[in-house]
């Protein structure tokens, strides 16, 4: 049976005062309350947007460009980079400030980010033979042990992971 999409809402980030490009969001993750998580990778920084997708708090600026988001709990969030092996623990308070939790120092680039469950997430790397790992909040890296994966190194962008 087909299913029929309707647009609820849209809007155009356009660059704000701080801004040195125009946005360019490279991963969306919702908080449980609904708010829109986003990462601007041009300008370094993570956004919160509400339903009619405003930004209703301050922008936080990143130390390096942001690759993907995903949301842990219902007021944190997990950062991965594209330069640098680090994943940035993020909170978020209801009135929209974001602060830093704390810095994972990864032994592998990581680009891609999901949950597995509250306190695991699974991630994708890049140059690096292991094309997916886990990660936990604590930073405690392992490795897929019933998966068999292409014995390849993927670069950057050619390989990205999901968990469902």
């Amino acid at each position: 049976m087909p299913v029929t999409l309707e647009l609820l809402v849209s809007v155009d980030l356009p660059k704000t005062g701080h801004d040195v490009e125009d946005p360019y969001l490279t991963g969306l993750d919702f908080l449980p309350d609904g708010r829109l998580v986003a990462v601007d990778n041009r300008n370094k920084k993570c956004i919160i947007l509400n339903e009619r997708l405003q930004r209703p708090g301050t922008p936080y600026k990143l130390k390096y460009a942001p690759l993907c988001v995903v949301c842990v709990s219902h007021d944190a969030m997990c950062v991965t980079f594209g330069s640098g092996k680090v994943v940035c623990l993020l909170s978020v308070s209801t009135d929209n400030a974001i602060r830093l939790t704390r810095e994972i120092r990864t032994s592998s680039k990581f680009h891609s980010i999901c949950c597995m469950s509250p306190s695991q997430m699974v991630v994708s790397t890049y140059n690096d033979p292991r094309p997916a790992r886990m990660l936990s909040v604590d930073g405690v890296e392992s490795d897929f042990h019933q998966c068999v994966f292409p014995n390849e190194t993927y670069k950057y962008v050619e390989s990205k992971c999901t968990y469902v």
